[in-house]
């Protein structure tokens, strides 16, 4: 950075009309929203999970969308944890290939997420994630937020195109499907279970490894002991609470950039809190159309936590009540 500044970022979604400007290339990583009111931000680190050898590292880049145009900006480095580029301005970029690699390894994730269990219930059912280890844990938890997060020791290296399997003991277990393919194309918006693993309900553990069916049953993750007794809502870790007003912002993003018209009136509200920095509002108030007024105010609520989010809300039911009753009835 060059002088102070505070920098704001969140994790966006590559839609289908980013995808389609791609062309042939493909994303590598998550796309990062960054924002930083002082615009002192130079270079950028942007976190890859590529295990290289020397001649694939030519194969990364970086997609920068700003003003509905794509520039594709080669890195300065690339180290074997980050891909670093120079900038000149900020808005969204993600990693990207700009050629074709097959079967090369990557450093990957286990994640774990047990569903809510009802009394009627005669099964548990576990969610096995395959991930690419650049995948942020927390994007995975927001969107699974109503399951429980099972922390273990979670990195293991997996090959792209290969066909791994899960191994589960005790054995009277149900693993779905019996084996699936690993690709680098899991950067959301949607992060679904590469396994599902169905036990009974009054089991408290079982045993799981991943196994490379390509390497006749390796053990890529190895064998884990996992137990399967959620937290109690007393001890929960605030992490996994499920903070109405936040999943409210989360989910309806897209649509209350559209569609809030009182952005000024929260931002003036919000600034006199403290919430969000003079900085930042000026930003927003020289910003030429309310979407974009309202794409960096909730940029800017992203660093902030749960209690921005609340107080963002409470505002918005306040300004907008037939928007919040339509898009949220029980917040």
């Amino acid at each position: 950075m060059e002088g102070e500044g505070e920098v704001l970022y969140s994790v966006v979604s590559w839609d289908p009309g980013l995808l389609h400007s791609l062309g042939q290339m493909r994303p590598a990583g998550p796309l990062y929203n960054i924002d930083c009111s002082a615009k002192s931000v130079l270079r950028l680190h942007l976190p890859h999970c590529v295990i290289f050898s020397e001649e694939d590292k030519d194969g990364l880049a970086v997609a920068h969308f700003t003003g509905g145009n794509i520039e594709i900006i080669q890195p300065l480095k690339v180290t074997e944890t980050h891909v670093i580029i120079d900038i000149r301005e900020l808005s969204r970029f993600g990693l990207i290939w700009i050629k074709t690699i097959l079967g090369f390894p990557i450093d990957g994730q286990v994640l774990l997420f047990l569903r809510p269990v009802t009394v009627e219930q005669e099964q548990k059912i576990l969610n096995v994630h395959l991930l690419p280890g650049n995948v942020p844990v927390t994007e995975v938890q927001r969107l699974h937020h109503n399951k429980s997060y099972i922390e273990t020791t979670s990195k293991c290296r997996l090959f792209t195109d290969r066909e791994y399997s899960l191994c589960c003991q005790p054995e009277d277990c149900e693993v779905q499907p019996m084996r699936e393919m690993f690709q680098l194309d899991n950067f959301g918006p949607n992060y679904h279970p590469t396994f599902e693993v169905f036990l009974d309900v009054n089991i408290k553990e079982v045993r799981l490894a991943v196994l490379d069916k390509t390497e006749d049953g390796k053990e890529v993750w190895p064998r884990r002991r996992i137990p399967l007794t959620a937290p109690s809502k007393g001890v929960e870790p605030p992490a996994h609470r499920r903070i109405p007003e936040t999943e409210f912002v989360n989910t309806h993003g897209d649509k209350l950039i559209q569609r809030v018209s009182s952005v000024m009136a929260i931002a003036d509200s919000l600034k006199s809190k403290n919430i969000i920095t003079p900085e930042m509002w000026s930003k927003i108030h020289v910003a030429e159309t309310r979407q974009e007024k309202m794409r960096l105010l909730l940029n800017a609520l992203e660093s902030k936590g749960d209690n921005a989010k609340i107080e963002f809300c409470r505002l918005l039911k306040k300004n907008e009540s037939d928007l919040v009753n339509e898009l949220g009835p029980h917040l």
